[in-house]
């Protein structure tokens, strides 16, 4: 009797985990479909964007390229001085004449592979075809955020790095990320993305805004004003 009842414990968990599979697999797909759809994005090759950077109060202009399938750079210029990070195809590097440097830093250890990670996902989300590149996404529960209804997934990269993910349970949408940070200068800190302003570009659906928050304060927001699909970068950009 013993040996039944554990048989049934047995397929009730199997079946339990594989329902929540399954309703994790429909969670993401309605996202991609909301943002536009997988075939939809196997058309963007090259993302340009140009926006507002607030950190703490302090303004910034900003320029971002991403070329598929793997290049990407940021960049923010004020007050006569320059900032940038990106990620060539082989290695990631960054400048700062804010802090006096003059001269690109290759990036190295993690931070090397935050920059390649950033790329990879500039012209594509993550989340599509998760698996086959190696990722996981788990479907943990729901949870109400900010008087939404979402579903929480955490999601394992393939590097290690975890993050969870709330989506909208009625528009389908990505609503918030919960993360540690990758900024040197608060690594380890929990940062909540907030994803809002949706708008269609070229039958893509882009966030135009985007506010991070550390202990329930916001630390940046990112306003876009323009976001561009398909126009031609040359590879010299994401060059050092």
């Amino acid at each position: 009797m013993r040996i039944a009842y554990s048989f049934i414990l047995i397929i009730a968990l199997f079946l339990s985990q594989s329902t929540y599979a399954q309703k994790v697999d429909e969670i993401v797909n309605k996202y991609i479909a909301f943002t536009g759809g997988k075939k939809q994005w196997e058309k963007v090759k090259t993302i340009t964007a140009t926006g507002e950077y607030d950190y703490g109060g302090m303004k910034f202009p900003f320029n971002s390229y991403a070329k598929s399938p793997d290049r990407y750079k940021f960049s923010v210029a004020a007050n006569g001085k320059y900032y940038a990070q990106a990620f060539d195809g082989t290695r990631g590097w960054k400048i700062d004449v804010f802090n006096g440097e003059t001269n690109a830093t290759i990036l190295t250890g993690k931070d090397a592979r935050a920059m390649a990670n950033e790329a990879d996902v500039e012209t594509e989300s993550v989340l599509i075809d998760y698996r086959k590149k190696g990722h996981r996404a788990i479907l943990e529960g729901a949870d109400t955020v900010q008087g939404r209804n979402c579903f929480r997934v955490k999601f394992i990269h393939k590097d290690g790095d975890t993050a969870l993910y709330y989506f909208d349970r009625i528009t389908s949408e990505l609503f918030m990320k919960a993360s540690e940070s990758k900024n040197a200068e608060m690594k380890g800190t929990l940062l909540h993305t907030i994803y809002s302003d949706y708008r269609d570009v070229n039958g893509l659906k882009f966030p135009f805004k985007i506010i991070s928050k550390a202990n329930d304060q916001a630390i940046l927001v990112v306003t876009f004003e323009r976001i561009e699909l398909n126009k031609a970068i040359d590879d010299a950009e994401f060059q050092p």
